[in-house]
């Protein structure tokens, strides 16, 4: 099983490990919770090595984007990000990426671990004619990410400019070598993800781990679950649109040339489901899996559910009817027998420093 540049270190740390898309990668450190904290209140340091980056490049690069994708790119300025999926041919996803454009028809785009393969053949089957634009520069490129209120502070010294805005890139450098300091993450709280050569990677990481806290898989997914970051398996998947998941937003619906826009035009004129949140209203913790009920039936199931551990309250996040999907529905989640009460919410259920009520 392939493992980080940084597992020798991980291991030093006593990390837990566990298997994610094929890697070997930190589940914790200090724990879930303590790290979870971590990030809301100071900073935590991730590995995100085993994620995928790819380049693509030349003027092929921007109609590949657009044939892969329902948003628009023509408008990115250089050192600007922008969230995206890329759609199979009846607009299911294949995955959720950030895409930054690094220069004139140069674009670094970020895919998850589980779907590098995915994407880089569904990339393959929309290039048209000649050399493919795409490079595959996963293993070629670390990346860290740094997350939570003290992260300007820590990061700041590494630049020689401002600290970037939001989804903006900027370059930095470590020791003399080249970093990429993205504003971009997926805590909900002030971050970046930094992105340098493989070997310079561990001395950048001890040095980071001197005031930010490793964290682990465990903590990531409690804390996009706060915020309500949808997560590929769980949430988003080849058999759900943009729209269903709730991501109308990143679609460019003035496009005539719209990767399967005839679904998606449909589905956002009379939609019949949508992805829901939970917020449970007594004690108990909701799972994946389980089931929503609704007037005694069930109406859907939880993708994903944990104890939000910031707002102290058990959070899910789920499809439903798009009937019962008005926040403050009363529902009730059923993990193995048990009846929890809950009520459908709209997350984020915590956001940059304040705790959202349930409904």
């Amino acid at each position: 099983m392939p493992a980080t540049p940084l597992r020798d270190l991980h291991a030093r740390l006593g990390a837990r490990f566990t298997e994610f898309a094929g890697w070997e990668t930190p589940l914790s450190f200090a724990g879930t919770r303590a790290e979870h904290e971590a990030v809301r209140t100071a900073a935590g340091l991730f590995d995100l090595c085993h994620m995928g980056r790819l380049e693509l490049s030349g003027p092929a690069a921007l109609p590949l984007l657009h044939r892969a994708t329902p948003s628009g790119f023509a408008d990115l300025a250089d050192g600007r990000a922008r969230y995206s999926v890329v759609l199979n041919d009846a607009g299911g996803i294949v995955d959720d990426i950030i895409v930054t454009r690094r220069g004139p028809d140069t674009y670094h785009v970020c895919v998850n671990a589980a779907r590098r393969e995915a994407v880089l053949a569904r990339l393959a089957d929309l290039s048209e004619g000649g050399a493919s634009p795409v490079t595959d520069h996963s293993a070629a490129t670390a990346q860290l990410a740094v997350q939570g209120p003290d992260t300007a502070r820590l990061v700041r010294p590494l630049l020689a400019g401002p600290f970037p805005a939001y989804m903006t890139a900027a370059q930095a450098a470590w020791r003399g070598v080249p970093v990429t300091v993205s504003r971009t993450g997926y805590t909900g709280e002030l971050g970046v993800e930094l992105f340098l050569p493989p070997d310079a990677a561990p001395d950048l990481w001890e040095h980071l781990r001197q005031e930010a806290m490793p964290c682990g898989l465990g903590a990531r997914d409690t804390l996009r679950l706060e915020v309500g970051y949808p997560l590929y398996g769980a949430e988003l998947s080849e058999d759900v649109t943009p729209v269903t998941a709730g991501l109308s937003w990143v679609v460019a619906w003035g496009r005539a040339d719209l990767p399967a826009g005839e679904r998606l035009r449909a589905e956002r004129a009379a939609p019949e489901r949508r992805l829901a949140g939970f917020a449970v209203t007594g004690p108990g913790v909701p799972r994946g899996g389980c089931p929503v009920r609704y007037d005694g039936r069930e109406a859907g199931r939880l993708t994903s559910g944990n104890m939000g551990l910031t707002v102290g309250h058990g959070v899910g996040l789920g499809y439903l009817p798009l009937a019962l999907t008005k926040p403050g529905t009363p529902v009730e989640i059923d993990v193995r027998g048990r009846r929890l009460p809950a009520r459908v919410a709209r997350p984020p259920f915590y956001a940059a420093g304040t705790v959202k009520a349930a409904v």
